[in-house]
């Protein structure tokens, strides 16, 4: 815990008016800025707080800070201290300006230090404070370019941390213009923008139609950020943009911005644990601490000036702060070492104790039944580390879920050894019970809020001890010593959703040992974590090994590798010509490598060479060569080339019309001129019936209740309490199916296939309807697929955590409940995301795609009224027509 007296030294301070140009590289000159070049926007915190709505004290409170036009920011600080709160605030997406706000509810005003940049002296000021409509707090101003940040929309762009909640539509290139749409840019300079930001972050090779649900986690990160830089905004701010991207897309992403920033002169802010990639383009790092206690926490500034000045200041101790140092200004100046713990065995991490749990042969692994890799043979051992590496989109998480038992192989087993299959009858994993699973393999997973299965803290700890079957007191006591261990104590009563993403990494992991397993698998554990719990977590999975624990990582974190000795299995892409092709990635080792198996296409394999061996690798089909082809919005070629609000409406009018009459021959003309029309258009029979099968199920199911129930008349053919069969019911019945088939066929076919990002298009550009109405709902559509993955990634966290054994009717609303907050918080962020992005501003928007009308499409409405009116008119001359039935 930092104090005021830690403090950088005036004399140690950067004048925080320089900017690159004129401090980092020592290059004198003005501003970009001042000499009119640059376009970036000056930010300015002025005695900024927040405090979210659930919790008792302010995430930062306090804070002052000037970040001049042009400047580059690394902001520091330890896990937790607020650093993400600071950059949502920056893009006024949190709370609200206490000096722009009569709206907003006054709570309260306090006194508080106001400290001036330039003369670092301070005053005291009245701070008003003011409450949101979501119940969070703000206290203080945030001015971008001298103006409350609420009237600067467009001019700051937000990489948030979760990158998953900043994917707006269900198209790549779509996702990416959406930002330079809603700034009014020109059709075509948008989509020379989309193209550049997805080369700039390493997505060239990926279509612009590739459907975003199927990105992986830092494929999504890079796609968030390639929007971003579509835009050109003013500032840049950055919340962990590489955090989950393996060591190339860490370098494109860091190339990215600085060209970026190089172009457009942006102001950058940077948070970043590991900020040794950003280092030759940062000017300023500034360090962040807290001062006083309880209530009377503030947000400090510890150190502020270039990175030689910080870094290279003796007095700070960066350990305690829980701050990474660059390893250009580490005084060791290498990657860090085997990390080692009191008590741990004298086998090797990498080869462990050689009797194995966990055993794949002939694996392939993938999803819906389609293979990424195959012909694994892996074996997992008592006390052996395990590292899953390899590029983004590989296949790691598939391969970890598979070995939990939480995914089924494409091909192949996963079969347990040993002690792991002791007291269970059928050794695959995947036909474990619930709680027989969770004794034995604990899997953290690489989103925290999947994980979260209860409403404290300490009862989230607690679960996986008390499904295995512990007691209650001895449960307590293993999750406080965890909480303790992990820096979470203090939040034992909190609600799992209120930490930070850092906490909540470390809450899963905690959660996950409190099971103690002997498989323990662990996606991305590392992650959001500052150097003082990063070690914890290294410390923490070294002891594991005197304990038996096969641990399994997958991880980007060559450092966790390196502090953890662990074996490495790396997923490369194989060749264009169905080679497998792996770079050289030696590590020393005195015990025999694994057993090399022959491949062919996808497969794995050891290399080995005098006493030295590599890395185990798995050969993956190619991540940029898996392209999909562009769905057709509808099967026939007409329909498809029609816009999509005239197919809407064309469903309408070949429909409605026939509401007006409830008899045979109207439902029967109208059915038989439409079967008709759609073989001429491209759809046989068959294919209606396979697009059409629930309203051909359902209208025999319709028909039977009018005959039975409907209204009487003529000759009674059966009677039985309320039911009569007459024939009239028998005539309405037949005219009840006939006409359900001629109203849901056609508007089903109609429908199906429309893509929803080119029917929001269609709505705005041809109907005119409002734009946040518009894009909200699509948003909102693409935001049903996700929670359906939400989902699936539930049930599996129930099955790993032992909850996965309650009837259907017992799990569902446990679950049910958990997906709502998942869509409540993703729907939240979502449109934090989007108002980021410039959307809902008073810019007259611009639309990347045209969206027009044809005559083809006036012809094709011509000829959806022309089937009803056809059909009632038949009705009318053979005296059938019966107005609503009769």
């Amino acid at each position: 815990m930092s104090t005021s007296s830690e403090r950088v030294r005036s004399s140690d301070a950067v004048d925080p008016s320089c900017t690159r140009d004129s401090v980092s590289k020592g290059a004198g000159g003005a501003s970009p800025e001042a000499s009119g070049r640059g376009r970036g926007a000056s930010l300015r915190f002025v005695d900024w707080g927040f405090r979210h709505a659930s919790r008792r004290r302010f995430a930062v409170r306090g804070l002052n800070l000037d970040i001049p036009a042009g400047q580059r920011v690394l902001l520091l600080g330890a896990s937790g201290i607020g650093k993400s709160t600071i950059l949502e605030g920056c893009a006024g997406i949190l709370g609200v300006d206490a000096g722009e706000s009569p709206e907003s509810r006054a709570v309260e005003s306090r006194s508080a230090r106001t400290q001036t940049t330039q003369t670092q002296t301070t005053q005291t000021a009245q701070t008003r404070r003011v409450e949101d409509s979501d119940g969070g707090v703000s206290e203080g101003r945030v001015l971008v370019d001298g103006v409350p940040v609420a009237r600067a929309r467009g001019r700051v762009g937000l990489v948030l941390q979760d990158p998953e909640s900043q994917t707006v539509f269900h198209r790549v290139g779509d996702n990416t213009a959406f930002g330079p749409e809603n700034l009014g840019i020109p059709r075509e300079e948008i989509w020379r923008r989309v193209e550049d930001g997805l080369a700039q972050v390493g997505l060239s090779g990926i279509q612009l139609h590739h459907s975003t649900a199927h990105l992986s986690g830092g494929q999504t990160q890079r796609l968030a950020l390639a929007g971003v830089l579509s835009m050109k905004p003013g500032a840049i701010l950055l919340d962990e943009p590489t955090a989950n991207l393996d060591p190339d897309g860490v370098d494109q992403i860091v190339a990215a911005v600085g060209s970026v920033l190089e172009s457009t002169h942006a102001t950058m802010l940077l948070v970043e644990h590991r900020a040794q990639p950003w280092m030759d383009i940062i000017d300023r790092v500034v360090v962040l601490g807290v001062a006083g206690n309880g209530d009377d926490r503030e947000t400090v500034v510890v150190a502020d000036g270039t990175p030689d000045k910080v870094f290279g200041n003796p007095t700070i101790d960066f350990d305690r702060l829980g701050i990474w140092v660059p390893r250009r200004y580490r005084h060791d100046g290498g990657r860090i070492g085997v990390v080692h713990v009191d008590g741990e065995p004298a086998y090797g991490a990498k080869e462990g104790t050689g009797d194995p749990l966990l055993v794949a042969t002939g694996l392939s692994i993938g999803r819906s039944g389609r293979a990424l890799a195959g012909n694994i043979d892996l074996a997992f051992r008592t006390g052996q580390i395990t590292a899953l590496v390899g590029a983004n989109g590989a296949g790691k998480s598939t391969l970890s879920l598979t070995l939990a038992g939480l995914l089924k192989p494409v091909a192949g087993e996963v079969r347990a050894c040993g002690d792991l299959a002791r007291g269970v009858d059928d050794p695959h994993p995947l036909s474990w019970s619930s709680r027989e699973l969770a004794a034995r393999i604990s899997y953290v997973f690489q989103n925290p809020e999947h994980q979260f299965a209860r409403g404290t803290v300490l009862d989230e700890v607690m679960l996986g001890p008390l499904r295995t079957g512990m007691d209650e007191e001895k449960a307590r006591a293993r999750a406080e010593d965890l909480l303790a261990r992990f820096n979470l104590g203090r939040y034992a009563r909190a609600n799992p959703y209120t930490l930070s993403g850092g906490e909540k990494r470390r809450l899963t992991v905690a959660a996950a040992l409190a099971a103690a397993p002997r498989v323990l698998i662990l996606d991305e554990p590392t992650f959001g974590q500052d150097r003082r719990t990063w070690m914890q977590i290294v410390r923490l999975i070294r002891g594991l090994r005197g304990d038996g624990v096969s641990v399994i990582v997958v991880t980007h974190d060559r450092e966790l590798v390196s502090a953890l000795d662990a074996r490495v299995v790396e997923l490369v892409p194989s060749g264009a010509d169905g080679e497998w092709v792996a770079k050289e990635s030696p590590v020393t080792s005195s015990a025999p490598s694994e057993p090399s198996t022959s491949v062919g296409a996808v497969g794995a394999t050891t290399d080995q060479d005098d006493g030295r061996h590599s890395s185990i690798r798995i050969a993956v089909s190619p991540v940029s060569h898996r392209s999909e082809d562009e769905k057709p919005s509808s099967r026939s070629p007409v329909l498809a080339s029609l816009n999509p609000s005239i197919r809407l409406i064309g469903a309408f009018l070949v429909s409605l019309p026939l509401l007006f009459s409830l008899d045979v021959v109207s439902a029967g003309v109208a059915l038989g001129l439409e079967m008709v029309l759609l073989a001429v258009i491209g759809y046989a029979p068959w294919h209606v019936a396979r697009s059409c099968w629930p309203i051909i199920v359902g209208a025999p199911g319709s028909a039977l209740a009018v005959l039975l129930y409907g209204k009487t008349g003529g000759d009674v053919w059966w009677s039985w309490a309320m039911i009569v069969v007459s024939d009239k019911s028998a005539t309405l019945a037949v005219a009840t199916a006939v006409r359900i088939l001629a109203v849901g066929i056609p508007a089903i076919v109609m429908v199906l296939g429309v893509d929803a990002t080119d029917l929001a298009d269609s709505f705005s550009q041809i109907l005119h309807l409002p734009d946040r109405f518009v894009y909200g709902g699509l948003a909102g559509m693409r935001l049903f697929s996700v929670l359906r993955d939400d989902w699936s990634a539930l049930a599996a966290s129930r099955r790993s955590r032992g909850l996965g054994d309650d009837s259907a009717v017992r799990s569902f609303m446990p679950q049910a409940f958990a997906l709502l907050v998942l869509s409540i918080r993703r729907s939240t962020s979502l449109a934090v995301a989007m108002e980021a992005r410039g959307f809902g501003g008073d810019m007259a928007r611009t639309h990347a795609r045209i969206s027009a009308v044809h005559v083809r499409d006036a012809v094709f409405l011509a000829v959806c009224l022309a089937v009803p009116l056809v059909a009632l008119f038949t009705a009318w001359w053979c005296g059938t027509f019966a107005f609503l039935g009769g």
